[in-house]
């Protein structure tokens, strides 16, 4: 039996062949294969686990092969499949005659604890045709997500025995399966149907009811929404837009079956996916705070981890007060933002992930804030202010659809009651990406934010009216060609909304309106 452990490089990773070689001499233990430490410590982890499970550790000289052996091995991963395939070679648990991916770290006590990674490692192991995947309990609604009933668990090393006479077709496998408490749990947290799921999703994201007066920020939320546009929120401190991007998230459909896939595969990867969680169904929202590295943000460091950008695959990245990041960990979002996806270049392996996310940038309107506030003096000069969005960037800026000024909401409109609840936004959201999916059917996108600029002739057409409205409004504002196609696509998202086949004069003008804050002097003079 050939036994596989996994190795997550990248996204794909690779499967890592496990080799157990016994011989006469004074009884030790030589690893090979470019482990790390803690691949190196589970030499006497498995040592102690195989004592305390009833099983004999073997007294001959033993090498353990981790194979390829130009790949580094790193994690606790390795300790089940380097048990198993300790157990087989000492003839202690019998060979099932076909391979199997064994994945999950060891107490010395011999119980299995859960890892990371485990659904790459699936996708890798069926990619190869391996039939069987052994994964520590906890980990077995993930495993099940893409290898169904060919994924098993075990609670300990203990169960060796009876999962290979299962394996063998002697026993049951039925006890390797889901346990009562588990099925009862939904996959993923967020995979309730009906008013549970909106319950669910109300107290992770919030509700729009709760964001009082504010119509030009709802109506740029719910376009943002509907069409998968990255946004800008600014204005004084304490408006409303922190809040009202954390709602931006529970505005969004539920995944797809394969950006659901791609999300989980991320997390999993990452370390970040809960405890017996499947796919996730609900987009992620993800807000990492302004002192996060380049490596925390777009991904990388020694283990090339993904980082939040693609963390937030399918769901929503806010980058609160933005102009608090550092300038290359800004610049460093636009490349992903234009191609879905992040290449990390290493010395040793270029690695590349899925990021394919909406952006939300908040910041204040001036350095120290009060610009816009009822009561409040600004003292920043307009120098210090075209500095303070100089930090930004200019091609960051570039890429951003939406600009919205937030404005303090009055004591009327505060008193005013809740506004419009997400349930209700989001039916209308639904509708739109509906009619985007059907045009789009078949292309490498489904939303138009992501409408290449070889298609906007073709999906972002206009008439001659409408056609006149937008060529004198880009001359006039001076826009730049990724400016106007950016325009165009979130006009067509404004007719989606309303279900209208052609994009009108209504639509451009819209258009234009959400665009024009961010450029030359127009972001500081808020009407």
């Amino acid at each position: 039996m050939v036994v596989y452990g996994f190795e997550p490089i990248g996204f794909e990773g690779e499967l890592v062949t496990v080799e157990v070689d016994l011989r006469r001499g004074i009884p030790s233990v030589d690893l090979v294969g470019l482990p790390d430490s803690a691949v190196k410590e589970a030499r006497e982890r498995i040592r102690a686990a195989i004592r305390n499970s009833g099983f004999q550790f073997p007294l001959e000289r033993m090498l353990i092969s981790l194979a390829p052996a130009g790949v580094r091995k790193g994690g606790a991963s390795f300790d089940l499949a380097m048990a198993i395939a300790v157990l087989v070679a000492s003839g202690q648990i019998p060979d099932v005659g076909f391979p199997v991916v064994a994945l999950g770290e060891l107490e010395l006590s011999g119980r299995i604890r859960p890892v990371a990674g485990v659904l790459p490692a699936v996708s890798a192991g069926l990619r190869s045709g391996i039939p069987y995947f052994v994964v520590p309990r906890a980990n077995l609604r993930e495993a099940r997500a893409l290898a169904g009933s060919a994924a098993l668990a075990i609670d300990g090393l203990s169960d060796c025995v009876r999962l290979t006479a299962a394996l063998r077709g002697i026993g049951s496998a039925e006890e390797f399966g889901p346990r009562d408490d588990l099925e009862n749990q939904p996959a993923g947290g967020f995979s309730q149907p009906g008013a549970d799921q909106a319950f669910r999703e109300t107290t992770e994201y919030g509700d729009m009811a709760d964001i009082r007066g504010q119509f030009s920020l709802r109506r740029a939320m719910e376009i943002s929404a509907a069409g998968a546009h990255h946004m800008l929120l600014f204005g004084p401190p304490g408006v409303g837009k922190t809040m009202a991007a954390r709602r931006l998230a529970g505005l969004l459909p539920d995944l797809d079956d394969d950006d659901a896939l791609v999300a989980t595969m991320l997390h999993s990867l990452a370390g970040a996916l809960p405890e017996r969680s499947g796919l996730l169904r609900r987009p992620p929202f993800r807000s990492p705070h302004h002192g996060a590295s380049a490596e925390g943000i777009v991904g990388g460091g020694r283990c090339r981890k993904p980082g939040e950008i693609s963390l937030a695959h399918g769901g929503v990245l806010l980058l609160d007060e933005a102009a608090e990041f550092r300038a290359d960990v800004l610049q460093s979002l636009r490349e992903p933002l234009e191609d879905g996806h992040v290449t990390i270049a290493r010395a040793d392996r270029v690695v590349s992930y899925p990021s394919r996310f909406m952006l939300v940038l908040s910041c204040n309107p001036c350095p120290c804030g009060n610009l816009g506030r009822r009561g409040a003096v600004c003292l920043c000069s307009p120098d210090e202010i075209r500095r303070y969005w100089k930090r930004l960037g200019g091609p960051l800026l570039d890429r951003i659809d939406i600009r919205v000024p937030v404005k303090p909401a009055g004591p009327s409109e505060l008193a005013s009651g809740p506004g419009e609840a997400s349930a209700t936004i989001k039916q209308r959201i639904v509708a739109a990406r509906i009619l985007q999916g059907r045009r789009y059917e078949g292309l490498p996108f489904h939303v138009n934010g992501r409408i290449p600029a070889s298609g906007i002739d073709k999906f972002c057409g206009l008439g001659e009216q409408a056609a006149a409205v937008f060529v004198e409004k880009a001359e006039h504002e001076s826009f730049s060609s990724r400016a106007c196609h950016a325009t165009l696509r979130v006009a067509r998202t404004i007719a989606d909304l309303e279900s209208a086949q052609a994009i009108e004069s209504r639509h451009i003008d819209e258009a234009f309106a959400l665009r024009k804050y961010g450029d030359d002097d127009v972001f500081w003079l808020i009407p």
